[in-house]
């Protein structure tokens, strides 16, 4: 799958682009974000690193908010970053990744997440969120 094929099957669809909902989504991110430091302290490190993936996710949806795109596929997310934003390379890799992971950690069997595994995903989502924070142009949250 492509971009391309993102917007053909409905995955992605342009609308009118918000800044409020760019910075909502922020906020979003940074709530969540706050949600998985709680969970890291408490020894849930699976949640941790859901919560931080979903942290990355709303960092992420904030710069289609602000460019006029909705998405509908946690997968056209990335895929619309690198094609969109070539600067934001590494980070759509990163979401992608975390994406992946996400998925295993909620409906693998065997799949433990180190406390170390849930250390880096809070790294990652905070650099996420200060990267994405800086394409929408905000010094907010």
């Amino acid at each position: 799958m492509n971009v391309k094929d993102c917007f053909s099957q409905g995955l992605l669809v342009d609308v009118e682009p918000s800044r409020e909902k760019a910075e909502k989504s922020l906020e979003s991110a940074c709530e969540i974000l706050g949600k998985a430091e709680d969970n890291q302290n408490m020894g849930h490190h699976d949640v941790c690193l859901i919560l931080c993936y979903t942290a990355m996710f709303h960092a992420a949806r904030a710069v289609l908010f602000r460019d006029g795109v909705k998405e509908r596929s946690h997968v056209c997310i990335p895929l619309y970053l690198k094609s969109r934003h070539p600067e934001l390379d590494k980070e759509a890799n990163t979401l992608d990744a975390y994406r992946r992971a996400r998925h295993s950690a909620l409906y693998g069997l065997d799949i433990a997440t180190a406390r170390e595994d849930a250390e880096t995903a809070l790294e990652m989502a905070r650099d996420i969120l200060a990267r994405m924070r800086g394409v929408v142009g905000t010094d907010k949250f």
